[in-house]
């Protein structure tokens, strides 16, 4: 089964609405008050982030692995180490 590719922009958003989404709730149920706030939104970013760089460092390498492999293949290469069914080397 092939999978979508990841588009890491869009996961870092994601990631940023999420955190502020969270932030904004926690804030309105009162289980966090004004002070916590300002230090959770600059952490959402960083962590945004860090998963961004991650993720981006992820899809290059899987990129690099997927090229190496069909860099690889050589169509033209022929193995004279085969044996024929009688048992003789061609």
């Amino acid at each position: 089964m092939r999978t979508h590719p990841l588009n890491v922009s869009y996961l870092v958003v994601g990631l940023i609405f999420v955190g502020l989404a969270g932030s904004w709730a926690l804030r309105q149920s009162g289980v966090i008050d004004f002070g916590e706030v300002r230090w959770m939104i600059p952490a959402t970013l960083v962590l945004a982030g860090a998963i961004g760089l991650v993720a981006s460092a992820a899809k290059g390498a899987a990129k690099r692995r997927r090229t190496k492999e069909v860099d690889d293949y050589d169509p033209y290469y022929y193995d004279t180490s085969y044996n024929d069914s009688e048992g003789e080397a061609r």
